[in-house]
């Protein structure tokens, strides 16, 4: 998320499908690069501590792991601890907010189903194994919940065998009437343009694969970490969504509207959680309106540069990477990145360019991510 001014923010039976044991529920599918498919385990309960047993995932013959974890409608949950092979823990407890900023291996907060892709890097091996639990947490206060309701929790794991040197990425715009891409496909080929020059230093490349209208998206949406009704009722005009495709949202003003911290402040971009690929709204959203009285009135022309500057960013979380230093001074625990990095907070600076290597391996690790044909 990248607002406009600074705020803080504050197994029925083991490796049985989940198919069969969830009436229906299934996890996203693997990428088509001959690796392995998607391992399952039981489902688990929550216990009364709020925490799931400890899950293991074997060790395997590759670079990185993706998990899918998935539990009932309005269940919100987040990694509990994390500890490798060795014994050493990388995640030792549920920390309040939407992600965690004291874990070496940093994760966000989940509702309902999400994906956490590990890498090996940074001392910490996936490939070795390792146990994780998931603990509940309040979708309302953003902190560690108890409780004896005993909600469920579905975990599948897919081992990718090796990360691409290159990357190729689907994109699908959805434009909708305030956004000054509607009706110019010069400009959204334009955008896409810059879009891939900003991410060729992480050896990623984007394709435009779709582009639909949204005539009915509402002029003003405003969201939280956890109420995300409104950014999904901007897809209700769509197509259903093309598979393993990231869903980039041109909408009218986006006001992030924290109910502790008010008043709303617009944002430049926000993608719902930093791992995309499930859970609701998971797309990446972009405004075209302004929301203060200088706006017009029309879509906002948005110089492009600056436009595709702050889309990578987005598309930068919805693949699994941080800030580099968020709003309030917090860095980020990659060795390799620095502060004017493409993913500070605020990605419109101009000194805000450029990728790590540790970032690219984390932005090619995502299953969604196929391997590029050579040059």
């Amino acid at each position: 998320m990248t607002p406009s001014r600074t705020r803080a923010f504050a197994t029925c039976l083991a490796f049985v499908s989940l198919l069969a044991c969830a009436g229906g529920d299934t996890p996203p599918r693997a990428p088509p690069d001959g690796g392995a498919p998607w391992l399952t385990a039981e489902p688990v309960a929550f216990g009364a501590d709020g925490l799931t047993p400890a899950l293991s995932i074997p060790p395997f013959a590759g670079e990185s792991v993706a998990l899918w974890a998935r539990s009932e409608p309005g269940t919100c949950f987040a990694v509990a601890s994390l500890e490798d092979a060795q014994g050493r823990a990388w995640v030792r407890q549920r920390e309040a907010g939407p992600y965690c900023t004291g874990c070496e291996v940093r994760t966000s907060i989940a509702q309902e189903e999400a994906l956490f892709v590990l890498p090996s890097g940074e001392g910490f091996a996936s490939h070795e194994g390792f146990t994780v639990r998931f603990g509940l947490m309040a979708c309302e206060t953003l902190t560690p919940l108890r409780t004896g309701g005993a909600p469920r929790l579905q975990l599948a794991w897919l081992p990718r065998e090796r990360i691409p040197e290159r990357g190729r990425l689907s994109l699908r715009f959805l434009v909708s009437r305030h956004s000054m891409l509607q009706g110019h496909p010069e400009r959204q080929r334009e955008l896409l343009e810059r879009l891939n020059d900003e991410l060729a230093e992480a050896g990623l490349e984007v394709t435009l694969d779709a582009v639909a209208e949204l005539p009915d998206a509402a002029e003003e949406t405003r969201f939280w970490t956890t109420e995300l009704a409104g950014l999904s009722a901007l897809r209700d005009g769509a197509p259903p969504a093309l598979d393993m495709t990231v869903d980039v949202v041109f909408a009218g003003c986006l006001l992030y509207d924290d109910p502790f911290f008010g008043p709303p402040v617009p944002v430049e971009g926000f993608t719902p959680r930093v791992g995309g690929g499930a859970g609701p709204a998971s797309a990446v959203f972009m405004p075209g309106l302004r929301c203060d009285a200088f706006g017009g009135g029309g879509p906002a022309p948005w110089p492009l540069n600056a436009y595709a500057k702050v889309l990578a960013h987005e598309l930068g979380h919805f693949l699994g990477i941080y800030h580099s230093v968020e709003t309030d001074g917090t860095a980020d625990l990659l060795s390799d990145t620095g502060e004017l990095n493409i993913m500070n907070a605020h990605p419109s600076r101009a000194a805000a360019r450029g990728w790590s290597p540790a970032q690219r391996r984390q932005l090619l690790s995502h299953p969604w991510v196929r391997p590029a044909p050579r040059p």
